[in-house]
């Protein structure tokens, strides 16, 4: 439950900033990619430094925050894809 949450509002947060940037479109799948990479680390920042849990070394923690950037990722594709023209920029 609690990774579904920290999931959620990293799409919405990435999903916010992507469309109120207007980038042209390869360049907010670019961004999406690098704010999704980007995001494992500031979840993990947050946990450790700033909640002051989850801080023990882990050989497995690099498997988890890759996994964790390419849902993020994946999910933020799809649901900037299904969205509307009006969000995207339109080239004229």
């Amino acid at each position: 439950m609690q990774i579904d949450v920290i999931i959620g509002i990293s799409v919405i947060v990435i999903l916010l900033l992507v469309t109120m940037l207007r980038l042209k479109p390869l360049s907010s799948y670019m961004a999406i990619v690098g704010l999704g990479v980007l995001s494992s680390f500031i979840v993990e920042f947050m946990f450790c430094s700033v909640f002051q849990t989850q801080c023990e070394p882990d050989p497995l923690n690099a498997v988890g925050l890759f996994f964790y950037s390419l849902q993020v990722i994946v999910i933020c594709s799809v649901i900037f894809a299904l969205l509307p023209r009006r969000f995207k920029k339109t080239s004229k």
